[in-house]
């Protein structure tokens, strides 16, 4: 496991270096921050360097996201959007959109609202049958699905309002702003702070609700709590690059293969994998069709996909 985290931050440590120093731009040295470069030049290194905290907020986030609601649901295989906070922001922007209003400010707060109205009606419903974890993954795929059918249906209504956001609906740093990032990482904080410090009660899921139950853990209230943590911490990002695929599949099963087994060390190993792995994304994404740039789900489900066959195959589930 050391050497796994090891590992993780050399990774996050040579993406972040590549993602500040390269792009459709061209190769700049980061050391010109420190220099009176051109205006230009300033320029985009500050906005790549703006670009990579975000991407290093979003994969953190992420990944502590997916190995909470693994553990809370008792499932290794659902990510963070299971609570609607994917469809729920999509539908929030396609919205705003459709009405005419395209401020980013404006755009990021529809996101993050509609996230927020997703998760509710997710967490309300399930609720209806105990908040168990089999509930909340049918209820958060059925609102999922409502929810993506109704941003379609806009975009079909509204075709000539919707095209600018076809990037950020797949996943992209591209409309990070300064100020919109800074608004969101006390959130993103707030999150995961809160993941960590449920990660006792989060351990004792794993040994089955009724016994949970009888060490004294109320279930049905950690998983809440997991559910309202993840959305906290979520639901920002996606306001910030759109909902961004398998990440936080992916982040907790890469800490899981390099040796973490109790909850705690997976949350960590999934935080600093989640970021290696946006990182390494956003590279691709921009320079593999450079100086066009390709959307972070077109190059996450490219690790992501292989990764959720090969476990569904090797693997028995109970």
């Amino acid at each position: 496991m050391k050497r796994g985290i090891v590992t993780a931050f050399i990774l996050i440590a040579f993406f972040s270096i590549i993602s500040v120093s390269v792009g459709p731009a061209g190769t700049i040295n980061p050391l010109d921050l420190l220099t009176d470069y051109d205006l230009a030049t300033r320029g985009i290194l500050e906005y790549r360097l703006v670009r990579t905290l975000a991407l290093i907020a979003i994969g953190a986030s992420l990944g502590a996201s997916g190995a909470t609601m693994q553990q809370a649901l008792r499932n290794p295989l659902v990510d963070p959007y299971i609570v609607g906070l994917s469809s729920g922001a999509s539908l929030g922007v396609v919205t705003t959109l459709a009405v005419g209003l395209s401020h980013p400010i404006i755009l990021h707060f529809a996101a993050f609202a509609g996230g927020l109205i997703g998760f509710s009606l997710v967490i309300a419903t399930s609720a209806l049958s105990g908040l168990t974890g089999y509930s909340l993954i049918v209820v958060g795929v059925a609102y999922s699905y409502i929810m993506s059918g109704l941003s379609i249906l806009i975009m079909v209504l509204f075709p000539d309002k919707i095209p600018s956001v076809f990037l950020w609906l797949l996943g992209s740093a591209a409309y990070v702003e300064r100020q919109l990032l800074f608004t969101s990482l006390p959130l993103a904080i707030a999150g995961i702070t809160a993941m960590a410090l449920a990660s006792r009660s989060l351990e004792v899921l794993s040994l089955g609700d009724e016994y949970a139950e009888g060490l004294g853990v109320r279930v049905s209230r950690v998983r809440a709590l997991a559910a309202i943590a993840t959305t906290i911490s979520v639901a920002p990002m996606v306001a910030l690059a759109g909902p961004i695929g398998f990440i936080g599949l992916t982040a907790p099963w890469a800490a899981r293969m390099v040796g973490a087994s109790r909850f705690q060390q997976v949350l960590l190993g999934a935080i600093l994998y989640g970021i290696s792995i946006t990182l390494a994304a956003d590279v691709a994404a921009r320079l593999i069709v450079a100086p066009r740039e390709l959307p972070l789900t077109v190059v996450t489900s490219m690790i992501g996909a292989p990764l959720l066959v090969y476990l569904s195959t090797t693997r028995r589930w109970r």
